[in-house]
């Protein structure tokens, strides 16, 4: 439920961007917010992963070290988009300098307080993860598409979308703060690992956002917002069918691994059918909703789209099977090579 109101604001939200601001100011922010997910190498990412792991083990006292720890490096993170800021502003482009270079001091805040979501994970209140992170994605999109209809100026436009989600995940944080009830152990060793973790997704970190950042360099801003529009909503159906790779793969994790191994090898051509019956339907309909729901200046939108529709017969079959079959395995050092092999593709 919360994975499809979330999806929802997203494509609510791309909608807006398209329909009230030109493609030029679209391109901007989605070349700032590439920015940003580069530099959230910073924010440690696996350290959401290790407090996951540690609350179990009462350790609540890692939420505490955790956030201390990602603030102390996403500093860095803000002093690199910081510099960006500034190369920007003295190269006379003013508006996405300033954006940069205010978004420096808001990034840390933005991209850290979220952490309590995956305590509330470890300590299994799964009803509460699904509410704060709902009300989240709904609060942002009626502040952002507030200030995207009555202003339209970009600098308003960053600024609002990054104090949202600092406002609101820093008040579901302090929340979560009461939730602490047993001291740490091995509190350096979770930190330790989560470090590692957060190693480990630096380069898929940088291939999700690499696109954006090529396009915007090199062909220039309109043709990233029409590149963003082509690949939102593909990136948006294989975020929503992944999921299906636990009911696709039941119970592999109590399988020995040859079991595990053929179970996956019997269903996968079921995976890469059904990735192709989606394919094709959203091929074939691309030309008509695109226009439909972002106008027709996003036309040229529909080739690169159907481009990437294609592309999911391949990719939508990889993502379920990393996510189900090594992971269920524990088999971290194919895990590992398959994260990264996937990313540098």
């Amino acid at each position: 439920m919360a994975r499809g109101i979330i999806l929802g604001c997203a494509f609510f939200l791309s909608i807006f961007f398209a329909r009230f601001l030109s493609k030029e100011i679209y391109g901007q922010y989605n070349f700032i917010f590439a920015i940003l997910g580069i530099a959230s190498i910073f924010t440690l990412s696996g350290m959401d992963i290790a407090v996951k792991q540690a609350v179990p083990n009462k350790n609540d006292e890692i939420l505490i070290a955790g956030i201390k720890e990602k603030f102390k490096w996403s500093i860095l993170g803000s002093i690199i988009i910081l510099g960006i800021g500034i190369y920007y502003f003295l190269n006379d482009s003013f508006l996405l300098g300033k954006s940069l270079i205010i978004s420096s001091l808001l990034f840390p805040f933005a991209h850290n307080f979220k952490i309590y979501s995956s305590f509330l994970a470890g300590k299994k209140e799964f009803n509460k993860v699904a509410k704060y992170t709902s009300m989240t994605a709904i609060f942002s999109l009626i502040m952002i598409s507030l200030i995207i209809y009555f202003s339209g100026n970009l600098i308003h436009i960053v600024i609002i979308s990054l104090l949202a989600v600092s406002l609101i995940e820093g008040y579901f944080f302090k929340l979560t703060l009461k939730e602490i009830k047993n001291k740490g152990k091995n509190i350096k060793d979770s930190i330790s690992f989560g470090k590692h973790i957060s190693l480990m997704n630096s380069i898929s970190v940088i291939a999700n956002q690499a696109d954006k950042i090529i396009i915007g360099l090199f062909f220039g801003f309109s043709d990233l917002a029409i590149y963003s529009i082509a690949s939102a909503i593909p990136k948006n159906i294989s975020t929503t069918i992944t999921p299906i790779s636990r009911i696709t793969f039941p119970k592999l994790s109590a399988m020995n691994k040859e079991d595990a191994y053929s179970a996956v090898k019997k269903r996968y051509l079921y995976l890469v059918f059904l990735a192709f019956v989606i394919s094709v339907i959203m091929v074939l309909i691309a030309p008509y909703f695109i226009p439909l729901l972002y106008s027709q200046k996003y036309l040229s939108s529909v080739f690169y789209a159907q481009i990437l529709f294609i592309g999911m017969i391949f990719t939508i079959p990889t993502q379920m099977l990393g996510k189900a079959l090594f992971p269920s395995q524990k088999e971290v050092g194919k895990l590992y090579k398959f994260r990264i092999a996937t990313a540098i593709i």
